[in-house]
């Protein structure tokens, strides 16, 4: 199965503590989509598009993570990362779950910009990864709420400047986002606990002409569906029938 580096940067929001069992890892799902997180937050990349992708026969085989899907490393992942070259071309921005002499590992083959291949492979973690289906769907619940587009670079440049102006305290740093009517923009705000000082960012919302909302593709319409569980219907009772002339 493919991977695109999409896929491959999950790993940047999984938990670095190895007691973290599952969430010190990168989930493989079946259908080639990637997952990580770490508690409290979470980040998932859907299948990558292996027809637009010339992966050569000889770049060993091919394996699927299986109907179960895997856990991996963390570190593996980085080290893949670090493997793929700083080359735009399509194909060389991918990747290859691949088999290696040791059946118990799981590989991955990257290619150079001479077509050379290189390979790097770890043991699957044995340790379960939590629904993160159940959270996603969830957290979002039912209807579309309040949407906005805004613009991710100005986006991080805002937050960034949010935090130089109040430090992070040992992992306290609330920002409260306030999202205007009608989606114009966000109100982002948050406190210096030091000074006592408030900070306001305002982000105005990308000016969208109508049909450019990112519509779900399939992968986002099944991970998005309400799964409805269904109520349990309690048996009928028996009417007694009450016999002529009888109790």
């Amino acid at each position: 199965m493919i991977y695109s580096r999409a896929n491959l940067m999950v790993a940047s929001v999984a938990s670095k503590d190895r007691y973290d069992r599952g969430l010190n890892g990168v989930r493989f799902e079946p259908d080639g989509a990637t997952v990580a997180g770490n508690g409290k937050m979470l980040m998932a990349v859907g299948p990558a598009d292996e027809k637009k992708v010339r992966w050569p026969d000889t770049a060993g085989e091919q394996m699927e993570p299986g109907r179960d899907g895997l856990v991996l490393p963390v570190d593996l992942v980085e080290r893949v990362l670090k493997n793929m070259v700083k080359d735009k071309r399509y194909t060389l921005q991918h990747v290859a779950m691949s088999r290696v002499p040791d059946p118990a590992r799981v590989g991955f083959t990257s290619l150079d910009a001479k077509g050379d291949t290189v390979t790097s492979a770890a043991l699957p973690k044995s340790d379960s990864f939590p629904d993160w289906r159940g959270v996603v769907r969830e957290l979002r619940g039912e209807g579309d709420g309040l949407r906005v587009c805004l613009n991710r670079k100005d986006l991080i440049d805002l937050l960034k400047a949010l935090e130089s102006a109040c430090p992070d305290k040992g992992d306290v740093s609330p920002v409260f986002l306030e999202f205007v009517e009608e989606g114009r923009g966000v109100i982002a705000r948050c406190v210096n606990s030091e000074t006592g000082q408030h900070a306001v960012g305002a982000l105005n919302s990308y000016k969208l002409k109508e049909g450019q909302w990112l519509e779900r593709d399939g992968w986002e319409k099944t991970l998005f569906a309400i799964v409805r569980k269904k109520k349990r219907v309690p048996p009928r009772k028996r009417r007694r029938r009450m016999h002529e002339g009888g109790k």
